[in-house]
């Protein structure tokens, strides 16, 4: 049975008090806890034979890092490319430090809108191709 507060309170000093107020007491709080919890710690079958010292786990392991060095490859040479063309422009001719197009520097324009824009598109190209590496991997495992 919740008990009750009985809340007097006056608007100014010395006024008689106001009707005397009742608020109830805050409702009891529940306790929730989610299922019970099995262990967890368990390898699957396939995750386990990527731990095991045979030639299939390091074949499985050694195939993922390949495929990872592609993608890292094919990420790399073209920014490395991209970032590496402005400067050899600049120094093959000199007139692009100083041109000025719509009252900016060249070089700002090239900077800011010729080159980030494309190592962007690269750092997303990049995550798309490592999320499809690593769920064909998951699959191999869930084959196995």
């Amino acid at each position: 049975m919740p008990r009750n507060c009985v809340i007097v309170w006056c608007d100014t000093p010395g006024e008689r008090p106001r009707e005397p107020v009742t608020v109830p007491e805050h409702p009891r709080r529940e306790v929730v806890q989610s299922a019970p919890r099995t262990a967890t710690g368990q390898l699957s079958p396939a995750d386990h034979d990527l731990y095991q010292p045979d030639a299939y786990g390091r074949e499985l392991l050694a195939s993922l890092m390949r495929a990872q060095a592609g993608a890292s490859l094919a990420v790399l040479l073209p920014a490395v490319s991209l970032l590496a063309l402005y400067p050899l422009l600049a120094v093959l001719i000199p007139r692009l430090a100083t041109l000025h197009v719509l009252g900016l520097p060249l070089t700002l324009i090239i900077l800011g809108g010729g080159i980030y824009p494309p190592l962007v598109l690269l750092g997303f190209l990049y995550v798309r191709r490592a999320e499809r590496l690593e769920q064909r991997f998951m699959e191999l495992l869930k084959v196995q």
